[in-house]
């Protein structure tokens, strides 16, 4: 591979470009964001290939994709540009107002109901920060990925990890009140698997997990056997607010809709908890003042939270 030589390029420019390019994946998104023309940017990406000996993206008529190279390269310079462009900022007149752009993946369910309606604050109280949010419901490698912080389960924390905890992830019993109507006169704990019941298959691993219940002094185990199985929370709440049977649905879903009329909570005595719901990003010394300032805000803002504490108080966990 040849040595990039900075007579021919300006390398941070080049390398703020290369990235724009791979997050945004379109020259031409890339050429909006960075107020340049397309060819400006097809150009600079060619000479810095040139000057690399490696293609970093490869391009058609139609489409542009990232070559393992480009992978390579952007896990390595990812976090180093962005500490570079945060230490640059931090030398202007207005250091005292975090900027740039916080990459984030959110969790679908939850960021709906408890973060959605509280970012327009956050876009008040801090007017030069960009967010980029990515609603995905799995587990994602920060470095690797290039993700400032991530919200939901994290089980295997390491040292170069901090997670904080921002809600217990609690489950819940709920139907549709036609469905209690018609069915549940009798509906006892003894009785809960001769109803219908609207199993969750997880996407990734194909099973259908048990419903492992605690409550009323002792503990509840239920093998959903049923004919309906999905693969997405969003329709297993639909399928159970039209009255399609009982689920077990995580509190933050359904208690938006318990408020709404559209469904009941069946057997409030039980419950499931799978750990907590956390928001976690890279241990480092100096947390770029962005990123800080997004992490504090949604611990902030989930603690004040009606549907949060109403999550706590399921299972007796003090505010």
């Amino acid at each position: 591979m040849n040595t990039v030589s900075n007579d021919s390029i300006d390398l941070f420019k080049v390398l703020k470009l290369f990235t724009t390019v791979y997050e945004l994946g379109s020259f031409s998104a890339a050429a909006r964001v960075l107020s340049v023309t397309p060819g400006a940017v097809s150009k600079q990406i060619g000479v810095f290939e040139d000057s690399l000996g490696c293609r970093l993206f490869q391009r058609t008529t139609r489409s542009l994709s990232i070559t393992e190279e480009g992978r390579r390269l952007y896990a390595l310079i990812q976090q180093p540009a962005q500490q570079i462009e945060e230490a640059l900022a931090s030398l202007s007149p207005e250091e005292g107002q975090p900027r740039g752009t916080v990459k984030v993946s959110l969790p679908v369910a939850f960021s709906r109901t408890v973060l959605v309606p509280c970012l327009k604050r956050f876009q008040e109280r801090f007017p030069e920060i960009s967010l980029d949010l990515h609603f995905e419901n799995r587990h994602v490698d920060l470095i690797a990925e290039g993700y400032d912080c991530a919200i939901g389960q994290r089980r295997d924390i390491d040292s170069s990890i901090i997670a904080r905890p921002l809600a217990p992830l609690v489950l819940i019993l709920c139907a549709s009140p036609a469905y209690l109507a018609q069915h549940g006169k009798d509906l006892r704990a003894e009785n809960l698997e001769s109803h219908s019941l609207i199993a969750f298959r997880s996407p990734t691993k194909g099973r259908i997990e048990a419903w492992t219940l605690q409550g009323a002094g002792k503990d509840l185990v239920i093998q959903p056997r049923s004919r309906l199985m999905v693969t997405d929370t969003e329709a297993q709440a639909e399928l159970a607010a039209a009255g399609c049977g009982i689920t077990l649905l995580g509190a933050h879903h359904a208690i938006p809709l318990i408020e709404q009329g559209k469904l009941k909570r069946v057997l409030p005595q039980y419950f499931a908890q799978r750990g907590d719901i956390c928001i976690y990003y890279p241990a480092r010394k100096n947390l770029p003042r962005r990123v800080s300032s997004f992490v504090e805000f949604v611990i902030d803002e989930t603690r004040s939270s009606g549907v949060v504490k109403q999550m706590k108080a399921i299972v007796g966990r003090p505010d």
